[in-house]
């Protein structure tokens, strides 16, 4: 009688695999494909060019925006959430973005983890344990893992704790940006644990 490990695998499709050949050279009539061809060449390359000063521009907005969000933030003691960062020129005309700061956060370990609740508190960390099971041991022990996975005596004793495997991974609190002002300056809080921002709908409005 198959396990319930050997049909989930008959189960699974096959994915094929083949070996790669040697591309295929096909010579183009249109006269003006070596001109369309030079032309994406050269508008890629302004792209790959412009997206980069864009990135530099972009970091240097967003410094200028998190300090007036945490100014903000500070002066009223609640997260403003997506504010609008603006700028009026002699001539009227004014330059503008909306600016936010998301409850995400950037990826943590074990580490920092640990350092972030020795001075902040516990609740600042969320941890997530996934248990999966070993291949290795599957493999050995399919058949009675099909039929009975716990307290089963033709298990050795020595494998038992090696059949599953536990992942842990830690990530800041959902929430935490809501609570800045509990744990110290915004502007500190910013930089501790690295909320996600961002800035949308970039504009000059001429006036």
């Amino acid at each position: 009688m198959a396990s319930l490990f050997d049909k989930a695998k008959k189960s699974t499709p096959v994915k094929k695999t083949s070996a790669k050949d040697k591309k295929v050279r096909l010579v183009v009539e249109d006269p003006t494909f070596f001109e369309k061809v030079e032309k994406l060449e050269s508008l890629q390359e302004t792209m790959k060019s412009a997206k980069a000063k864009a990135d530099l521009i972009s970091d240097e907005l967003k410094d200028i925006a998190k300090e007036l969000w945490a100014a903000e933030y500070e002066k009223t003691k609640k997260n403003p959430e997506s504010v609008m960062i603006c700028q009026e020129n002699e001539s009227g005309s004014t330059s503008q973005f909306m600016f936010l700061a998301t409850d995400k956060y950037i990826s943590i370990n074990e580490e920092r983890a640990e350092e972030l609740k020795e001075a902040y508190g516990e609740d600042i960390v969320e941890e997530k344990t996934v248990f999966s099971f070993d291949e290795t041991m599957i493999e050995k022990y399919g058949e009675i893992l099909s039929s009975l996975i716990e307290n089963c005596d033709e298990i050795k004793e020595s494998d038992r704790e090696k059949i599953i495997k536990a992942v842990t991974t830690y990530s800041v609190a959902k929430g935490t940006i809501d609570k800045f002002k509990q744990y110290g300056e915004v502007t500190e809080m910013m930089e501790t644990v690295k909320p996600v921002v961002a800035i949308k709908n970039v504009e000059v409005i001429k006036g």
